[in-house]
């Protein structure tokens, strides 16, 4: 390293990180663009590598700044919660909190550590929708939502908080009947069974064994968009279900988890996403932390089927 590095220069950076722009980095931090480009470059230099590619129609991260941003980005939102709370005269967070969150995910993991958030702050009304769709955040008054990755949108903030294990399974009927009995799926296969989908269309993503990602259109005898009503279909023998590997064994006997040869199920990335740091409150920050802290999965691996 070739300097010192200044704290604000890593905030300037990743603001430019996460919106691909200086203009809107600028816009967003309140810092005059020029300043913003000068000072990021001043990072560049003290660090002794590359951030960002400029061009004159984009910016990108380097490897280097994919790098600092995953590092850096949950360090400056901690350093932001504790700054607010310093700065919060207001002891006991107070007012509405509007939250999104995926059906399954929402229901088995955010909803709970919510329930005991609200229950510790009485004087917040919090208000939860649960949906698989894409709610726009600012245009909805939403000020926090989870869902699943990649996040594509240059407005908000994304937060990868933890990943969910995902598994196929179907019920003892259908595997009597369709698989002969047998737990253990060839790749070949897989994607000419019955399949119970929660979207049309949708797909599944396999890893193999070498860490290349696949997905397996699979033949949808089944689609509805709420996934609790998606494993009731398969617990009903209707096809094979991609599901949180965590709800499938909950279901007991009334499901078999599938294994696919040389193949594993991708694991599927939560977010929290909200708008840009400067419009996140001290309650908002309040809540992330308290579902980040009680929410997460514990760790296990579950079993496969047998074959």
């Amino acid at each position: 390293m070739s300097g010192m590095i200044s704290l604000e220069d890593v905030r300037l950076f990743a603001a430019v990180a996460h919106h691909l722009s200086f203009v809107e980095a600028a816009r967003r931090t309140g810092v005059p663009t020029s300043t913003v480009s000068r000072r990021v470059a001043a990072l560049e230099e003290a660090l002794g590598v590359r951030l960002l590619q400029r061009t004159s129609r984009r910016v990108g991260l380097t490897g280097e700044g994919a790098r600092l941003l995953e590092r850096a980005g949950p360090l400056l939102d901690e350093l932001g919660s504790v700054l607010d709370r310093a700065a919060d005269r207001e002891e006991e967070p107070a007012g509405r909190l509007r939250v999104t969150a995926p059906v399954m995910t929402g229901a088995q993991r955010i909803a709970p550590a919510l329930f005991a958030f609200a229950a510790r702050h009485p004087r917040l009304s919090v208000e939860l929708t649960l949906t698989n769709a894409v709610v726009p955040l600012i245009e909805e008054g939403v000020d926090l939502a989870f869902r699943a990755g990649p996040v594509h949108d240059a407005e908000l903030v994304a937060r990868r908080l933890w990943s969910v294990p995902y598994a196929l399974a179907a019920s003892p009927r259908f595997v009597r009947q369709a698989l002969k009995g047998r737990a253990r799926i060839d790749r070949g296969s897989l994607g000419a069974l019955p399949a119970v989908l929660s979207q049309p269309g949708g797909a599944w993503r396999l890893r193999r064994r070498d860490g290349s990602v696949e997905e397996v259109r699979p033949r949808a005898q089944f689609c509805v968009n709420d996934p609790r009503v998606a494993i009731a279909a398969a617990v009903e023998g209707l096809g094979v279900v991609c599901a949180p590997a965590e709800v499938i064994a909950q279901q007991g006997e009334a499901l078999v988890r599938l294994a696919v040869a040389g193949r594993t199920v991708e694991p599927r990335e939560l977010f929290a996403v909200y708008p840009s740091r400067r419009l996140l409150s001290a309650r908002v920050r309040l809540a992330l932390d308290w579902v980040i802290q009680h929410g997460r999965p514990p760790v296990r691996a579950a079993p496969a089927g047998r074959s």
